[in-house]
């Protein structure tokens, strides 16, 4: 489930201005996206409290994580860095299980893409001067997360 990851507890990410700083939260973004990938799908499985249309709407979304790690894991291999080069933690994807019915989970997960959302959109702003492919791909993830943080609107209003 988590392989090629290597699962640990993360080291202090490098200097953003070095290609491995860069690739550390490249790595750690990826990896935060598969986290939300299983934590869609398993709530789709676990919360029946959830109302009518939601769970298939996170399947939906479990896709758009899918999709998001796989454009990231195509960008590290691009600036040749390894996925398993240094440990991530599993923790987003343990305090997703604290969760005990559909609404706290929306919520909680709404406002870690929320969080995600502003970090990608910060880092298309810091990193379009000096490496625009990545600053591109960040930009469009966090254009696509508005929808995920949507979703609370829509079914928890």
């Amino acid at each position: 489930m988590w392989s090629p990851y290597q699962i640990g507890i993360a080291p202090r990410v490098r200097p953003l201005q070095t290609l491995e700083g860069l690739g550390d939260r490249i790595r750690l973004i990826a990896f935060a996206e598969r986290q939300a990938h299983y934590a869609f799908l398993e709530a789709a499985e676990k919360f029946t409290d959830a109302p009518a249309g939601l769970l298939s709407a996170w399947k939906w979304v479990a896709k758009e994580e899918a999709k998001h790690e796989s454009w990231l894991l195509k960008r590290l291999a691009e600036l040749g860095q390894e996925v398993g080069a240094t440990p991530v933690s599993l923790n987003l994807y343990h305090s997703f299980a604290e969760c005990k019915t559909a609404r706290d989970f929306a919520l909680y997960i709404s406002d870690a893409e929320e969080r995600g959302r502003i970090g990608a959109m910060r880092f298309a702003e810091v990193l379009k001067e000096r490496d625009p492919q990545t600053a591109h791909m960040f930009a469009e993830i966090a254009r696509e997360e508005l929808e995920h943080v949507a979703l609370v609107a829509k079914y928890f209003p």
